[in-house]
């Protein structure tokens, strides 16, 4: 199956077209690209300004011609009888990459309650898998005067680190530049990734060993080898190191698919020891479970017993599930046969946490604030028990 990749623009600006001379070498036939631009005007210089819908067509022709993937553009695919923003936001959760652009002056809105257009409910989507998300910002755009709701996106866009989700562009070529840079390092993340996990997932004598265990013996087997991969990553007495941030952390096994029963049980009652701990300064617990077999999102909402509160965000390595009232936390890491799978997916679960550590450690710090309130509250009810006999 070929990469998609889904060109998400948020702008109708001509741009200054700038040095053509740099693509030489790495953009495709970027030699003739002056003889491609729609006027033809050969006599091109740096700031004179090309179309948006040129520069646009010419980044799609460049993935599909230099790297053969599947390129989704909105703007130039018939729809099938889905509403646009249905359209667009199942074709973000399909894409492997969502490569946005923005400039001064943005699209259309949708007639309904969200006041986002098609283009940023996209965005929005995109954010919930960061690491496949890139967006380019003409120089200076952000900070031309937006609608609230528009602002308050880009302002999460913003505020992850500057070089990992966005970047800015002055010209036609600076554009094609930032794009090209961030398609190769997709494309190595990749192959690295794919050739690791391809290899951590044949049989070996530890996924054998694991198969022939009763689930007791399984379930002992995997916390031990999850324990030792935790550590290997920078997890000391179960604490992770998330940034700045200390977040406790607990583990659970589960020694097959999360729909059976007898496998699910070892991972029942997760969060019903973490009002155990004597200081209040402590964050509450981000539990981690490890399932030898398969995990469904019904499955994690289910687990964390709030269907329709519960936050689930998925990624290459597994899933993460959060029920913000209650502070909740849990990563799940499917199909962990062996302890290289179990390295794979919670090192990239790590990579995910370090981008939103400072949201993980407010909601560790609610979840513990709410643990002392229901504390308190038994304990006054129970000394007023007491006092009645």
């Amino acid at each position: 199956m070929r990469a998609r990749v889904m060109l998400s623009s948020v702008t109708k600006d001509d741009l200054p077209i700038g040095d053509v001379g740099k693509l030489k070498g790495f953009w495709h036939d970027g030699e003739t690209l002056i003889e491609r631009v729609s006027n033809k005007d050969r006599s091109l210089k740096p700031n004179s300004r090309v179309d948006f819908t040129f520069v646009r067509g010419e980044i799609q022709r460049h993935l599909e011609s230099k790297y053969g993937f599947e390129v989704y553009n909105f703007q130039n695919t018939p729809s099938d009888s889905a509403s646009p923003e249905a359209v667009t936001i199942r074709e973000t959760r399909r894409s492997h990459l969502v490569i946005g652009i923005f400039g001064s002056r943005v699209g259309w809105k949708v007639p309904d309650q969200d006041p986002l257009t098609p283009t940023f409910r996209e965005w929005r989507t995109a954010l919930a898998s960061p690491l496949k998300f890139k967006v380019f910002v003409l120089k200076s755009s952000l900070d031309l005067k937006k609608p609230p709701e528009i602002e308050k996106l880009l302002d999460e866009i913003i505020s992850y680190k500057k070089g990992l989700i966005y970047q800015e562009f002055v010209d036609a070529v600076g554009l094609f530049t930032n794009v090209e840079d961030a398609v190769r390092d997709y494309v190595n993340k990749s192959v690295v990734r794919y050739a690791y996990d391809y290899a951590a997932r044949q049989p070996t004598d530890e996924t054998e060993r694991w198969l022939l265990l009763p689930y007791r013996a399984r379930v002992l087997e995997m916390n031990s080898a999850l324990e030792g991969v935790a550590e290997t990553l920078g997890v000391n007495e179960k604490v992770l190191t998330l940034g700045s941030v200390s977040q406790p952390v607990d583990w659970h096994c589960v020694p097959d698919n999360f729909s059976i029963p007898e496998s699910k049980k070892f991972a029942a009652y997760v969060f019903d020891d973490e009002g155990d701990v004597s200081s209040s300064d402590i964050p509450a617990k981000l539990h981690i479970v490890a399932a030898f077999g398969g995990i469904t999102d019904p499955q994690i909402r289910r687990h964390l017993g709030n269907v329709e509160a519960a936050e689930v965000y998925v990624d290459s390595w597994g899933f993460y599930a959060t029920v913000r009232a209650s502070g909740i936390q849990c990563l799940y890491l499917p199909r962990c046969v062996n302890s290289a799978v179990m390295e794979s997916k919670l090192s990239g679960a790590i990579s995910w946490l370090n981008e939103h550590a400072g949201n993980i450690r407010d909601l560790a710090i609610r979840r513990r604030q709410i643990l002392e309130l229901s504390s308190s509250t038994a304990s006054v009810v129970d000394k007023a028990r007491k006092s009645r006999s």
